[in-house]
């Protein structure tokens, strides 16, 4: 049977998540670099592998598919080890899902879209304008509640679904860490313990490690910018470069 490839760009969440899975499984693939600071992913070419333009994405053979969770468990179906990834009994399969579900309503919408991205990322990618301080202050608010509900789901077991790590606790980490790039998030992450915890695990397994060392490398220089536009975001992925 012939590798999927996966069209990848080690500064997106999503993307970090299906690597991560990937290595971590020991899934034979294909990483096929496609840098959105390049704008390849509105290249014609990728166009046909996913006509919605983002990142990941995956190929395999005259099958496309989008969407971080979709793909994680079609890698893992086709290399028979689903199970151990998204449940091996009904009740974990739906414990795995509810919090699949609860990534999406939650933590990719508080955390990434409404604070990440304009907040962060988008002035030092592009030049657009911060939202108002006291817009800031409620999305802020807003990401407290939804990470207090997180740590509370980490009180008992070392992972998500209690001693095995699962997809969930790959697809949240990728995202969690992204706030790197905010100066407070040291302190603002020690304000949930067992999340802090559960972090500090994830990140010390090797497939984390290797998944992450383009973004562990470029974060610092996104924080040192202070929130301003460094010209052309094309340097992100030169700098990127420098580690792969």
């Amino acid at each position: 049977m012939s590798k999927p490839t996966i069209f990848h760009d080690p500064t997106s969440e999503p993307s970090r998540a299906v690597h991560w899975l990937c290595l971590e499984a020991d899934l034979p693939v294909d990483i096929r670099l496609t840098w959105l600071t390049r704008g390849q992913h509105v290249s014609r070419e990728f166009m046909q592998v996913n006509p919605f333009h983002q990142v990941p994405a995956l190929q395999h053979d005259d099958f496309c598919l989008s969407e971080a969770t979709a793909m994680m468990n079609y890698l893992t179906d086709i290399n028979g080890c689903s199970d151990n990834w998204f449940g091996g009994d009904i009740k974990t399969k739906a414990q795995i899902n509810k919090h699949l579900s609860w990534y999406h309503t939650n933590l990719r919408r508080l955390l990434t879209l409404d604070y990440f991205l304009p907040v962060l990322l988008m002035p030092v990618y592009l030049g657009f304008a911060k939202p108002s301080d006291a817009d800031i202050a409620q999305r802020k608010e807003a990401m407290d509640g939804m990470f207090k509900q997180l740590d509370s789901l980490l009180v008992e077991g070392p992972f998500l679904c209690g001693e095995q790590i699962t997809a969930a606790d790959i697809l949240y980490a990728s995202e969690i860490v992204s706030l790197k790039i905010d100066p407070d998030y040291a302190s603002y992450i020690a304000r949930y313990p067992h999340m802090a915890r559960w972090l500090e695990i994830l990140q010390s397994r090797p497939a984390y490690q290797d998944s992450h060392k383009t973004w562990d490398h470029v974060y610092p220089m996104i924080l040192a910018a202070g929130g301003e536009q460094q010209g052309s975001p094309d340097w992100v992925a030169a700098a990127c470069e420098q580690v792969l």
